[in-house]
């Protein structure tokens, strides 16, 4: 794991001192505030009563983010902050209407579920208090405490004084990060969790198989994981990846992992040619594993469950899209066994949306819608760009796109929890539309996949989950919101900044957020992040020519 910076980042100017931001992100459902209160002196603070990992990451942030030292305190003593659990339930009740903060619907991904993230913040002058409905609720209120304290150029520590309560709207908030396509290291993982976290997303989604590359170390098929020709590890030992999971988890961040499967595992047979069997593909350059190869399902239950072993969380992700070239119930008896693995490892089943035409998903499972207008799959266009030997696979492709409409109702029907990925507003790889910052165009233009249509930060803020999720189905269940970023057009850590930031910070509000807010409300929110997201390695982020 890397170590901490040493200093805190200064790269946008605090003027000797540091600024909360103008407002939380995302927003939190109750928080009357109030003329700003001294709750520090000297440039530090001290803590009791908070969880250690609680206490170390409030501490690491402060620092971080505002260069404010925490120190522990003793219980009974005189301190600056005191997280304290009992204080939220009032007379043994911690109901909306003694919060103001309704509970949270969807589906929990985490290995213990349930626990309640409300929390509250009160600010007086010279103390705070924090109460959570659990150690995560705690956990979050003072990660919401952090961004709204300030020092000034004395090392006096203000807040804004009042009380702050929240919680969360839906139970998955996620971010689905393609590690395949271009390859982060474990290092750089961490700084995504970091971000993560602070906006409190609780999922981490790693794409790590597909058909450039495999990412995780399997031990049952060992050549999946090779260095690269320069003698690169572009892969996590298993080792690494245990400790990215247990990273996440001191920061109420879990892992699912993603082995997608039939299809995208051109990687797997570049490895192990032999799990063609019997089967020829319709074309060289598609493959995908056959139902009717034997060698092909013992892959599958293989890796399966070297996924699971490495996996605390209860969901693994199977992935069962775009199976190209793949007959229909070829493609269905895959997903059908595939699921069956999952099971038998003893984990819940995610799938993006295709997996819904299996039949085989039920209310345990959770359907990933992603296909989404105005993107629906143009099979002229597209054989317009590639030789004519490709025509025939543009038509199948074109096919499974023309009944996606009827994914999602499927899954409703079978009761199936539906968590929302519309590629139209969500997938972070969409190019910008526009920018503030002229150095900024070539690196607008270069990135995020050219086939999208570009959407300015406004225009990717512009909708909602409720009302997505009713124009899907009649009586969908919402599992939650999860965002994705695709690594086709990376070629560094930069690029990764300038594609999530800060659009990574719309889907937050999205998912957490129990009140609809404006563009104007987020945007004037937004003003105060940029120096934050430096500090966290972010500094590359887009920089929109719309306001915030």
């Amino acid at each position: 794991m890397p170590t901490r910076p040493e200093t805190p980042s200064t790269d946008e100017g605090t003027g000797g001192g540091s600024a909360p931001v103008d407002g939380l992100v995302p927003t939190p459902v109750v928080h009357p505030g109030g003329p700003p209160v001294r709750v520090g002196r000297e440039g530090r603070l001290t803590l009791a009563g908070a969880e250690p990992a609680a206490h170390d990451w409030f501490a690491w942030a402060a620092w971080t983010l505002h260069g404010l030292r925490v120190e522990p305190g003793r219980a009974g003593a005189d301190v600056s902050v005191r997280v304290d659990g009992d204080r939220w339930r009032t007379g043994g009740d911690d109901s909306s209407e003694k919060t103001g903060v309704d509970p949270v619907t969807g589906v929990d991904p985490r290995p213990v579920p349930g626990t309640d993230e409300r929390h509250r913040i009160g600010i007086e002058e010279g103390r705070v208090a924090v109460s959570g409905a659990s150690g995560e609720g705690a956990f979050r209120a003072l990660t919401s405490l952090v961004q709204l304290l300030s020092m000034d150029a004395q090392g006096d520590v203000w807040a804004p004084s009042g009380t702050l309560e929240d919680g969360p709207r839906y139970a998955w908030r996620g971010l689905s990060l393609d590690v395949v396509r271009h390859f982060l290291t474990a290092a750089e993982v961490t700084r995504v969790i970091d971000l993560l976290a602070l906006h409190k997303f609780n999922v981490l989604h790693l794409h790590l198989t597909d058909s450039e590359g495999w990412r995780l170390e399997s031990r049952r098929w060992p050549r999946l994981t090779r260095p690269t020709p320069d003698g690169e590890r572009e892969y996590y030992t298993q080792e690494e990846f245990v400790d990215l999971v247990e990273y996440a988890a001191l920061r109420h961040v879990t892992v699912v992992p993603e082995v997608d499967l039939p299809g995208h595992t051109g990687a797997a047979f570049d490895a192990y040619p032999e799990l063609h069997g019997h089967v020829r593909p319709p074309h060289p350059r598609v493959r995908f594993l056959h139902p009717e190869v034997e060698v092909a399902r013992t892959f599958a239950r293989d890796v399966i469950d070297e996924f699971a072993e490495l996996t605390p969380g209860p969901f693994l992700h199977l992935g069962g899209d775009e199976p190209f070239g793949m007959g229909h119930g070829d493609y269905v008896e895959f997903v059908r066994h595939a699921h069956r693995y999952v099971r038998e490892a003893g984990k819940r089943v995610v799938g993006w949306q295709e997996t819904a035409r299996a039949g085989v998903l039920t209310g345990e499972d959770v359907l990933q819608y992603w296909i989404g207008a105005p993107d629906e799959f143009d099979p002229e266009a597209v054989k317009a760009t590639v030789p004519e030997e490709f025509h025939t696979l543009v038509d199948q492709a074109a096919e499974t796109f023309r009944i996606s409409p009827g994914d999602v109702p499927g899954a409703a029907e079978s009761g199936v929890p539906v968590l929302l990925s519309p590629n139209s507003l969500v997938y972070l790889d969409r190019p910008y539309a526009d920018t503030a910052d002229p150095g900024q165009e070539a690196d607008r233009v270069r990135l995020g996949l050219p086939s999208y249509e570009p959407v300015t930060v406004a225009g990717a803020f512009d909708w909602e989950p409720g009302q997505i999720a009713r124009s899907l189905a009649p009586g969908v269940t919402v599992a939650g919101v999860e965002a994705a970023v695709w690594g086709e057009t990376l070629t560094g850590f930069d690029d990764l900044a300038f594609l999530l930031l800060p659009r990574l910070a719309g889907v937050a509000e999205k998912a957490w957020t129990q009140a609809s807010t404006t563009w104007e409300e987020h945007s004037a929110r937004l003003a105060g992040y940029g120096r934050f997201w430096s500090a966290l390695g972010f500094g590359a982020r887009f920089r929109p020519a719309e306001a915030g």
